[in-house]
């Protein structure tokens, strides 16, 4: 499996297992089996008006901007929150039609970074869906044109700050240190509980080790360490150690993932995916695992697809769900300038 596929698995991995959650955010173990039988929702089956599209939610969309943002940095010589912060204020347009910086009109129209690497985010339709977006992010963002810093001024520590981060640990794939780092700036641009943020750069620094091949029993004792590197990392590592130690039970799985918690909160969600790549060996199980519990079914499924697809590649992403996916060609058209602007990097420092 070359690195290109397991970028691109990373992003179909997360887009499809949100959109499989999607379904079912709201409902849960018992209502879930009400609906769909005694093995709960195993594809993806809510579609858009003309029945063409698997939905996406904010979970997505969100991701899609964080790359975005990633990559305008880049071009522009910026830092890493200055673009994530650019391109998060572009999502937050597509959710309200409302400018609250002053430089935020500047930024709608297609940037010259777009155009290097040929995608469109503000001329992406489905991109201004209204998927029951975070109210946490929408406030934050909605409050940073009275402050004088980008990061958010707030306790929340919800799992807004991790379903998005993904991308970040593509863009610093085999950096899992830095790939931390900014994965913890790009939560704090919405999320201030240190619980949250860290969370986000576990995600991060996960996928930054996994595109690149390597196992997640090597993965786990090696963002652990990163972790524990920062002040309030307790709250993260208690949640990965009780998924650890229910992953060796032999207990039900939607009553050990309650024992772990239900994702609504950021070490949660990031817990809840650890647990169910553990417990088995595809990327359709795990995501499957991951949608089908009491809580965040969406989040829980994006942030485990993400692993799961930087783990087995996009060949893992069963064809059934990719191929009717909202905003498709957009997921495959970031996931391949993360990979090349990754190429390039390589290159530079050899």
């Amino acid at each position: 499996m070359d690195t290109c596929d397991r970028f691109l698995g990373c992003m179909l991995g997360g887009a499809t297992g949100d959109a499989l959650g999607y379904i079912i955010e709201f409902d849960d173990w018992y209502t879930i089996r009400k609906k769909f039988g005694p093995y709960g929702l195993r594809t993806i089956l809510r579609l858009d008006a003309n029945g063409r599209k698997g939905i996406i939610s904010d979970d997505t969309q969100m991701s899609l901007f964080t790359a975005d943002g990633l990559l305008w940095a880049a071009h522009d010589a910026l830092p890493p929150e200055e673009g994530l912060y650019r391109s998060y204020m572009r999502w937050y347009y597509t959710q309200t039609k409302q400018v609250v910086q002053p430089d935020q009109s500047a930024w709608m129209t297609r940037q010259a970074h777009e155009k290097e690497w040929d995608y469109d985010m503000m001329g992406e339709e489905d991109l201004y869906a209204r998927r029951a977006p975070g109210k946490t992010c929408l406030s934050a963002l909605a409050g940073s044109g009275r402050s004088d810093s980008l990061f958010a001024d707030n306790d929340s520590k919800g799992c807004g700050s991790i379903m998005r981060a993904a991308p970040v640990g593509l863009f610093y794939a085999g950096d899992p240190e830095k790939a931390f780092d900014v994965g913890c700036q790009s939560g704090r641009l919405t999320h201030g509980n240190p619980t949250g943020y860290l969370a986000a750069g576990m995600l991060s620094a996960s996928v930054s080790l996994l595109s690149q091949g390597n196992e997640l029993a090597d993965t786990l004792p090696e963002v652990m360490r990163i972790l524990q590197k920062h002040e309030h990392y307790e709250g993260v590592k208690r949640a990965v150690i009780r998924a650890i130690d229910e992953a060796v039970t032999d207990r039900e799985a939607w009553r050990a993932m309650k024992r772990i918690g239900k994702g609504w909160v950021a070490e949660e969600t990031y817990a809840l995916a650890i647990y169910c790549l553990l417990k088995t060996g595809t990327l359709k199980d795990a995501v499957i695992m991951a949608c089908n519990q009491d809580g965040d079914s969406d989040s829980c499924g994006a942030v485990c697809g993400n692993m799961a697809g930087a783990m087995y590649g996009a060949d893992a992403v069963p064809r059934s769900w990719s191929h009717k996916l909202e905003c498709s060609s957009l997921v495959t058209s970031l996931a391949q300038s993360l990979f090349k602007v990754h190429e390039d990097g390589k290159e530079k420092r050899n």
